[in-house]
């Protein structure tokens, strides 16, 4: 997952997006909440789902609204959400 992790990241960057890639050894929970506290607007899940079905899930701060989004979408997903 790590590594699926890393690749999503570089893409995200590469299109122009400030990323933040928490890989600390932490519980999921608490890498939530960190990321809450310091207000990241939009955020990736990189999970077992990518390896079951090729989906991530993307969580917008704003609505708490959690939705599974393609790897191929993405980009675009999380570019629709900042707008």
């Amino acid at each position: 997952m790590e590594e699926h992790a890393q690749s999503l990241a570089d893409e995200l960057s590469a299109d122009g997006l400030e990323v933040l890639l928490d890989d600390r050894d932490a519980r999921a929970g608490e890498k939530f909440a960190d990321a809450d506290l310091i207000g990241c607007p939009v955020r990736v899940t990189v999970g077992r789902k990518i390896a079951e079905d090729g989906t991530v899930d993307v969580r917008e701060r704003a609505k708490g609204e959690d939705m599974a989004v393609s790897v191929g979408e993405l980009v675009s997903t999380v570019r629709e959400k900042l707008s």
